[in-house]
């Protein structure tokens, strides 16, 4: 029996043979895997496509990639998928994508995966143009170093370590993965690779893997020193460049220096492990407890709670209204057929939208309890922020993509957003917090996805007719060719607690 909290993902409407030549080559050529039900593409690279995938015999989500058609013929591109298999079955930690299985088929080869959901590092990166909070990327990059270090214990190095190689799953924990370049430490470096080439990818390849000198595991060192510039800056090492501590003055300058030394072009000049690049960020913090404690005394005399409120504790929220409740079929709807009956609006089977509200406050939340009916498309919240519109949709693109659209231009096929496939006939309830400066999504009680929204363009993609609209629209709803009926919208302003 189902469980609606999970819904599962069908392939109604998508054809897998389709859907295997557009994420290969276009020949119309298709892979087979043996006790896997293919159901759509989350991912492509030079070697090939990734597949969300269901494994029918523990009814559970999988990841499978696929070697490209262009190369399934290619013995040594085979020989380099089945490595990866391999050396990521052979590494269990809780940083490291899991593989369950190797199949070599016909006319080619596939891994099957542990499915992480939550987007690679690449995708949170784009929503930190200027790099993320210090803490956030120090955790980051001890969690990726973690599961180095567990790799190169077991004497492999990887090669090809950037942000679209690491993925975050639902927790934001990192975790690494695609270890198709992977070799035993000490192993020439030259061994799978194609003859006069050099693999891996520019930006994070250290000098050294130019040169196609021996491998060790300082490389690894020197792409995670540069995967530690961009999260704490934002920018890519090249050229000449500053140290971090230079970019962002809150970047203490020990903390600068040791990224910069992981990025010495020399490897006798880095750190000789990832485990020694981690413990020169550790930067320590100065023990000044004595006034500290004397402050606490003070402040108990004086009846001052000593530990400070959370941020929960900051809002204040108002009263719940009822967004739908005086909506005017004859005036509201900007596209498609809507119907209003008991409180209920219900959209018809062509792309709809109704306004709501026309002014909302700059912080608010919205909740609304929605049940599709017929097809196979999405949903969609149209909410103001900081004087911009977005939309939140579910089951966005006919492939289970939920989240905001149009962040500084990425839409949800960019893999920044999470996925959360509607059912026909299941209700859900979407929870939304606006906020000046990020955007958080809830869906059936669980918190999905914090967008960063602070100083980001934002807008609506052009599938939604908004037709003409004479007057401003800050909350709305909207369906794409899917009939669904709201049961439910309201929303409430949020007031910031003033400081006595």
């Amino acid at each position: 029996m189902s469980d609606s909290r999970f819904p599962r993902r069908r392939l109604s409407g998508l054809q897998p043979e389709a859907l295997m030549a557009q994420g290969l080559t276009g020949e119309g050529r298709s892979i087979e895997v043996v006790g896997i039900e293919i159901e759509t593409p989350i991912g492509r690279g030079g070697m090939g496509a990734v597949y969300l995938g269901r494994q029918v015999s523990l009814d559970r989500e999988v990841a499978v990639k696929v070697l490209a058609s262009e190369l399934a013929e290619d013995p040594q591109f085979l020989e380099r998928l089945e490595r990866e298999a391999r050396v990521m079955a052979r590494l269990r930690h809780p940083n490291i994508v899991a593989v369950h299985d190797f199949q070599r088929t016909d006319d080619g080869a596939a891994i099957v995966m542990e499915f992480v959901e939550g987007g690679s590092l690449r995708e949170k990166l784009r929503q930190h143009p200027n790099g993320l909070p210090v803490a956030e990327a120090l955790r980051i990059l001890r969690e990726i170093a973690a599961g180095l270090e567990a790799a190169h214990a077991s004497g492999v190095i990887h090669r090809d370590m950037k942000p679209e190689n690491v993925l975050l799953d639902a927790a934001g924990t990192a975790r690494v993965t695609d270890f198709g370049l992977a070799l035993p430490l000490h192993e020439a470096s030259t061994r799978l690779t194609l003859s006069g080439t050099v693999v891996g990818t520019v930006d994070y390849m250290a000098p050294e893997q130019f040169r196609g000198a021996e491998a060790d595991a300082r490389l690894d060192v020197f792409a995670l020193g540069v995967m530690a510039y961009e999260l704490l800056t934002g920018r890519t090492p090249r050229g000449s460049f500053d140290a971090p501590h230079r970019v962002r003055k809150e970047i203490p300058e020990p903390l600068g220096a040791a990224v910069m030394r992981a990025l010495r072009p020399e490897p006798a000049e880095r750190f000789a492990t990832v485990a020694e690049f981690m413990r020169a960020l550790e930067v320590p913090r100065p023990r000044r407890w004595w006034p500290w404690l004397m402050g606490a005394l003070v402040l108990l005399g004086s009846g001052v709670a000593l530990w400070p409120e959370s941020p929960a504790a900051a809002e204040v929220p108002g009263e719940w209204r009822d967004a739908a409740a005086g909506t005017r079929i004859w005036e509201d709807v900007l596209s498609g057929d809507w119907r209003s009956e008991n409180g209920m609006l219900t959209s018809g089977p062509n792309i709809c939208v109704v306004k709501l509200e026309d002014e909302l406050p700059e912080s608010y939340d919205v909740r609304l309890r929605l049940t599709r009916l017929t097809g196979q498309y999405s949903m969609a919240l149209f909410f103001r922020s900081s004087g911009r519109m977005a939309s939140v949709e579910l089951d966005a693109w006919k492939e289970g993509l939920a989240g905001v659209q149009l962040i500084n231009g990425q839409d949800l096929r960019s893999g920044y957003g999470f996925r959360f496939p509607l059912v026909n006939g299941e209700p859900h309830e979407l929870f939304v917090e606006v906020r000046p400066d990020e955007v958080r999504v809830s869906v059936d009680g669980v918190l999905k996805k914090t967008f960063v929204t602070r100083g980001l363009p934002m807008s609506i993609t052009p599938v939604w007719e908004l037709g003409p609209n004479p007057r401003p629209m800050a909350l709305g709803l909207g369906s794409y060719m899917s009939s669904t009926r709201f049961e439910q919208v309201e929303w409430r302003p949020v007031e910031a607690r003033q400081k006595e």
